[in-house]
């Protein structure tokens, strides 16, 4: 199990906004070299209409954590994104969004790897134990947690876990999590 503290993420500037990596796997691996097998990440759109980079042979999943997105998917789909609402795509699907948002990205490149994202509402003093299959990820959007009865962690950090790893969560405050399976 790998614990990542909000600190220690580095957050690049787009032409819309701005993008945190949260995690990418395997770790040595780069996304401008694109030679992950998935990537985790949040980013900010500032701009009312922007293109998506193509990103042929990735899958992507785009979940909505604040505002509003239209999701153009020339010749496939179009979707209205509210709060915690979820797109799956195509990295090379011509996409454009609309609206200004706060988004969590999961991207794979690898053919046999799928990918399920949710998010987790965990009451003050409530725990909850979450499991794997292959990859586990555990971003705290809001609120702080109790991990393994030991140790704290709060808005932003992060929780990377494999198979047979087992993660005991208890809110320290009311959180929201967004739990990552591959």
């Amino acid at each position: 199990m790998k614990i990542i503290p909000f600190e220690t993420l580095k957050t690049a500037e787009w032409s819309g906004g701005s993008t945190t990596q949260l995690f990418i796997y395997p770790e040595k691996s780069s996304y401008k070299n694109m030679d992950f097998d998935f990537r985790i990440s949040t980013a900010t759109i500032e701009i009312p209409t922007s293109k998506f980079t193509s990103l042929p042979g990735v899958k992507r999943t785009l979940m909505v954590l604040e505002g509003t997105l239209e999701l153009e998917h020339k010749g496939h789909h179009s979707t209205i994104l509210e709060k915690f609402e979820k797109d799956s795509f195509e990295g090379d699907w011509e996409t454009t969004s609309g609206g200004e948002a706060e988004d969590f990205n999961l991207m794979i490149r690898n053919p046999e790897l799928t990918g399920f994202v949710r998010h987790i509402q965990i009451s003050k003093k409530k725990t909850i134990t979450l499991t794997t299959g292959k990859h586990g990820f555990i971003f705290i959007y809001k609120g702080s947690i109790g991990l393994n009865e030991s140790e704290a962690l709060t808005s932003g950090d992060s929780i990377y876990f494999e198979a047979g790893d087992e993660v005991s969560i208890t809110g320290i405050s009311n959180a929201i999590l967004i739990y990552v399976i591959v």
